[in-house]
C-alpha cells in the first residue's frame, strides 16, 4: 500500500510513498543485528562524531527541513524551526558533550567489610532498539531518542508516524550519513508496528497514545522486553492570587494554543485562585484575541494535523457545551467551518469534572478555566485525572511553588513557566500514571538505552574469603564481627581483630 503525504493546512496530497511490507520486517532486523556487530564496538567518541556531522547537516538544511515539517503538520514554519529543528540540534550537541561521561564505567563505594575489592557499574548497549514516533512533533520526537540510542551503541529501527510520511522520507535521507543499517527508517501503519514489536527487539521506545502504548506494553510483556512509553497528558496550570497575572495569562495562552494544542505538555486545564479569577480571565481573552492563525512566517499558530484529531476536539467541546460550559473565546462546534483544519482557539468557563474536556486528553486549542479557593484544593484538582505528565505553578512565593510541586503527581513541573522543561536535555523527561513508563533525556535517558552491569572485582591474590567453606568454627566470630561493625557503637579494634582471625581460618 501507499502512504499519502497530505499537507493538512491546505488539505492537499503532496506525494505518495511505498509502505514497508510486514513480510520484510525479519530482514530489517537481520540487517540491524549485523550492523550492531561493528557499531557497538566503536568508541563513544567515534559514534558521536557521526552525530556531530548529522548536526552540521541539519543546520545547513534547517530552512528546507522546517518547510517539510510545516507542510507535513500544519504548524507554522517558526514553530517547525524552533521546536523541531533547533531542539533536535540542541539534543545532539548535548549527547556529543555528555555521552562519554554518562556511558563510562562508574566507580561506586565498596563497603569496608569487603576489604580489597572495587565496585563499578559497567554500561553496554542493549542491541537493536525499536523506536515508534508520533505525528505531532514528527522530526524532533523521532530524532532525539534515535541519537540517544545510537550514542549508547545500539542500532535502531525507527517507524515514524504514517500520518507524516514526508518526515519519514527526510529521516531516511539523513540516516544515509551513518554506516549502513545502523539506523533504518521503515514506513507504515499499525500492521507494520505490530510486526516490528512481535519481532522481539531488545528495547522499545514508543511515543504516542495511551491506548497504543498499553497494547505495545502487553506485547512486550510476553517476552519481557524493556520499554519506555511516552504517552498522553492532561496538564494542569495552577495560578495563585500572588502570581504575576500578565505573565501567567500570556503563559496560559501560549501553553494552551501552541501548535494548536497538539503538544503532550499542553496546558489542558487552568485552575485560578478565586481572588484573581476575573482579572485573569480578562487578560487571557485579551491575549487570545491577538493570536494570528495561518501558515505565514508571521502566524502564531497553524492548523490541526489530522482530521481525526479535529473531530475528537469537536466532540469534547460539544460535550462540554451540552453540559453547561460557556465559550468565552472562539466558536461553538456548530459554527466551525466544515472540513476546515483550523480550529479557532477556545476559552471555556463554567466547566466541571463531569465533562470529558476536564478528564480526557484533548490535544487541541482549548483552554478550560476553573476557580479554586485553597492550596489543598488546587493540588487535589491538579491530581484528579489519570494522567501525570506535567504541570505548572504560578506564584511569587517560591517556597509555596516548591511545596505544591512536591505534591503534584507528575513527571515534570514548570514554576512560573510552561512546557519548557522538556527542552532542557539535562533533565530526564517522562510521565507517571497513564502518561507513561520510563525516562529519556538527561543521564537517565541515555542510560535507559544501556544494559547496566554491576561489577565487584577482587585482585584475586588471596586464597580465601572469610565466608567461604569450611564454616566450622566461624559462627561465633561472625556474630562478634556483626555486632562490632553494625551494632549500636562501632568497635573498630574488635572488628579488625575478629576479621583477621576469620581470614586465617
Amino acid at each position: 500500500m501507499a502512504l499519502k503525504a497530505v499537507a493538512p493546512a491546505v488539505q492537499k496530497t503532496i506525494d505518495t510513498y511505498d509502505e514497508t511490507p510486514a513480510a520484510a520486517v525479519n530482514a530489517v532486523y537481520e540487517r540491524s543485528h549485523l550492523a550492531y556487530q561493528s557499531w557497538s564496538k566503536y568508541s563513544v567518541e567515534k559514534r558521536t562524531s557521526y552525530l556531530k556531522r548529522l548536526r552540521h547537516i541539519l543546520i545547513d538544511l534547517q530552512e528546507e527541513i522546517a518547510d517539510i515539517i510545516s507542510i507535513s503538520t500544519g504548524k507554522t514554519k517558526t514553530d517547525a524551526l524552533t521546536t523541531e529543528v533547533m531542539t533536535a540540534v540542541d539534543a545532539i550537541k548535548h549527547v556529543e558533550k555528555e555521552a562519554p561521561l554518562i556511558l563510562a564505567n562508574e566507580k561506586v563505594k565498596t563497603p569496608l567489610h569487603f576489604i580489597g575489592k572495587t565496585s563499578y557499574i559497567n554500561r553496554k548497549p542493549r542491541g537493536t532498539v525499536l523506536i515508534i514516533s508520533p505525528w505531532n512533533f514528527p522530526f524532533q520526537l523521532a530524532l532525539v531518542p534515535l541519537i540517544e540510542a545510537l550514542a549508547a551503541g545500539n542500532t535502531v529501527i525507527l517507524k515514524p508516524s504514517e500520518e507524516t510520511p514526508m518526515i519519514g522520507k527526510l529521516l531516511q535521507h539523513l540516516m544515509s550519513l551513518l554506516p549502513d543499517d545502523v539506523a533504518q527508517i521503515v514506513m507504515g501503519g499499525k500492521d507494520l508496528g505490530g510486526a516490528l514489536t512481535s519481532e522481539k527487539p531488545d528495547y522499545i521506545h514508543f511515543t504516542g497514545s495511551v491506548s497504543t502504548g498499553k497494547h505495545i506494553q502487553r506485547q512486550a510483556a510476553d517476552h519481557l522486553i524493556p520499554t519506555t512509553l511516552e504517552l498522553g497528558g492532561k496538564d494542569a496550570m495552577v495560578v495563585f492570587n500572588d502570581a504575576h497575572i500578565k505573565r501567567a495569562a500570556k503563559a496560559a495562552v501560549w501553553g494552551s494554543f501552541h501548535h494548536s494544542g497538539q503538544v503532550c505538555l499542553s496546558i489542558e486545564r487552568v485552575y485560578v485562585q478565586s481572588g484573581i479569577y476575573n482579572q485573569f480571565l480578562t487578560e487571557v481573552k485579551r491575549e487570545t484575541a491577538k493570536i494570528r492563525q495561518g501558515q505565514t512566517e508571521d502566524s502564531d499558530i497553524g492548523s490541526m494535523t489530522t482530521t481525526r484529531q479535529t473531530n475528537h476536539v469537536k466532540r469534547q467541546v460539544q460535550d462540554a457545551v451540552d453540559k453547561g460550559a460557556v465559550i468565552e473565546a472562539g466558536r461553538a462546534p456548530g459554527d466551525w467551518k466544515d472540513d476546515s483544519p483550523f480550529i479557532e482557539p477556545l476559552i471555556l468557563t463554567s466547566v466541571n469534572s463531569d465533562m470529558d474536556i476536564m478528564s480526557d486528553e484533548t490535544f487541541g486549542p482549548v483552554m478550560p478555566i476553573f476557580s479554586f479557593h485553597t492550596e489543598e484544593e488546587a493540588v487535589q484538582l491538579a491530581n484528579s485525572t489519570s494522567y501525570g505528565l506535567g504541570g505548572s505553578v504560578f506564584t511569587s512565593d517560591i517556597v509555596k511553588a516548591e511545596r505544591v510541586t512536591n505534591h503534584l503527581v507528575t513527571g515534570n513541573v514548570n514554576i512560573n513557566d510552561v512546557i519548557t522543561s522538556v527542552a532542557n536535555f539535562n533533565l530526564p523527561f517522562g510521565g507517571v500514571k497513564n502518561s507513561g513508563i520510563g525516562k529519556y533525556h538527561g543521564y537517565e535517558g541515555i542510560r535507559s538505552f544501556c544494559i547496566e552491569t554491576s561489577v565487584m572485582a577482587d585482585k584475586g591474590t588471596s586464597e580465601d574469603e572469610i565466608t567461604w567453606y569450611p564454616s566450622a568454627g566461624k559462627y561465633l566470630l561472625l556474630k562478634e564481627l556483626t555486632a562490632g561493625f553494625w551494632g549500636r557503637q562501632r568497635n573498630w579494634k574488635s572488628f579488625i581483630q575478629t576479621y583477621m582471625r576469620l581470614s586465617k581460618m
